[in-house]
């Protein structure tokens, strides 16, 4: 009898795929975010909520505070990148 792995679905691994989802924005520094704002579509290995991350909307940037994790885009979508940072710049 011969014995071999499988490489086919169900024996390969989901693990590796990458989990897209929207974060609702909590608040920004320096304001408050437009009434049902998210993320665009992220890849939520990356971001956590409560994360500062840089944002970018139209022709405004600075940093916001990531809140929940929704399945769903916001009417208003903030496009987010970079690093995570501990807080507002100063």
């Amino acid at each position: 009898m011969r014995m071999g792995i499988g490489i086919g679905w169900p024996n390969a691994s989901a693990s590796n795929q990458s989990q897209m989802a929207y974060f609702l924005i909590e608040s920004i520094c320096g304001g408050d975010p437009p009434l049902k704002t998210s993320t665009q579509l992220v890849d939520i290995s990356i971001y956590q909520p409560g994360d500062f991350v840089d944002f970018e909307f139209q022709t405004q940037t600075g940093r916001l505070i990531l809140g929940e994790i929704v399945y769903e885009a916001g009417e208003t979508v903030f496009n987010i990148s970079g690093p995570v940072y501990t807080g507002c710049p100063v």
